[in-house]
């Protein structure tokens, strides 16, 4: 994920790579904020989707590669990918049937949580409780369960926090890895305010929070 971003470019962050590393913390801490707040059916993977998109161009730009908005898909899964095993080393892979065309499709993780991200821009939540007329859903009853999911008739059912929290664990790694870089990079340039930083994939709930004042 961190491949080729180095201390030096961090030291040279633009302002507008910076707006976008805040526009993905405020995006992660939205999303943070409608879990506890119970709005996890309409709010959640919303917000965490816009972080991925975020996420994926601000990385683009700080390697130098292209960061338009060309071949979205692939960006997004790449992004996610790079966190996550491909499904010939035991990575996940669901065969399943789409609700619309009839047809059989396999999905990955990433590609799973990609085409959630497609019916959002439909604004559809996907909630099972609902029972909407497609093959993935989201259950959110099971806010402690151990369950991924469950199939029945090419179609499945997710297990709406756990698919969510993996999300969310990728998200954090990339926002207090770059928090973490660019810290070290001020200190080893002898700023010595700069001197304690941490990674981690699960950060409290709420603590990530975008620098600008009001955006939270």
């Amino acid at each position: 994920m961190f491949a080729e971003i180095t201390p030096e470019r961090l030291l040279a962050i633009s302002e507008q790579e910076l707006r976008w590393f805040d526009n993905v913390k405020k995006a992660f801490h939205e999303s943070d904020l409608a879990y506890t707040e119970g709005r996890v059916q309409d709010h959640c993977f919303p917000e965490l989707c816009k972080a991925v998109d975020t996420a994926k161009t601000l990385r683009r730009s700080l390697r130098g590669e292209d960061a338009s908005s060309r071949d979205n898909k692939k960006r997004f899964l790449e992004f996610l990918n790079f966190e996550l095993p491909p499904p010939e080393s035991g990575g996940m892979q669901v065969h399943l049937v789409d609700a619309r065309s009839g047809r059989p499709v396999t999905y990955s993780f990433a590609e799973l949580v990609y085409d959630i991200r497609c019916m959002i821009h439909e604004n559809e939540n996907l909630n099972a409780a609902e029972a909407p007329n497609y093959h993935i859903l989201l259950d959110w009853s099971q806010r402690n369960g151990v369950y991924f999911g469950s199939m029945v008739d090419g179609r499945l059912t997710c297990n709406g926090h756990m698919v969510w929290r993996r999300l969310r664990e990728i998200l954090a790694k990339f926002i207090t890895g770059i928090d973490c870089m660019i810290t070290y990079a001020r200190f080893i340039a002898g700023d010595q305010g700069a001197s304690s930083f941490s990674i981690t994939c699960s950060p409290p709930l709420g603590s990530v929070r975008p620098s600008r004042t009001g955006r939270a």
